[in-house]
């Protein structure tokens, strides 16, 4: 799927980032839509139906991003939906992700700390929204 057809989701409640994600995204051809709380995003899921989603993990909201995570692959409608989870816990908490260790309560198709390695970043979207044949 090309940049310019997809739509990429950003769930964030730090507007700096979210304003500076989208940005990025748009000049990269990208439709972005934003949210900056859980809540806002999963309505937000169900609405547009995202090409991809950019997923804060450690959001104050009653919906962090665990709980937005859950909720998106447990609906038939969003499961299939990549996640790509976004998190600032390696610099902040010194606690970094493990999927194998973690994936029970948070399963992303791809994980990246903050700050984000954009190019890396784009890599990992062009990679996801390709989809598994490539």
């Amino acid at each position: 799927m090309e940049a310019e057809n997809s739509t990429v989701l950003i769930i964030d409640d730090n507007p700096d980032y979210l304003f500076t994600m989208k940005t990025f995204l748009d000049r990269n051809g990208f439709r972005v839509l934003t949210a900056d709380d859980g809540r806002k995003g999963l309505d937000l899921v169900q609405q547009e139906h995202p090409d991809l989603i950019l997923l804060d993990v450690m959001m104050e909201a009653l919906y962090s991003g665990f709980e937005v995570c859950r909720r998106v692959r447990n609906n038939p409608s969003s499961k299939d939906i990549p996640i790509i989870g976004i998190s600032a816990m390696k610099d902040e908490l010194g606690i970094q992700f493990d999927s194998s260790r973690d994936s029970e309560y948070f399963s992303p198709d791809a994980f990246f700390d903050k700050p984000v390695d954009k190019t890396a970043l784009l890599k990992s979207i062009s990679e996801l929204l390709a989809g598994p044949s490539g």
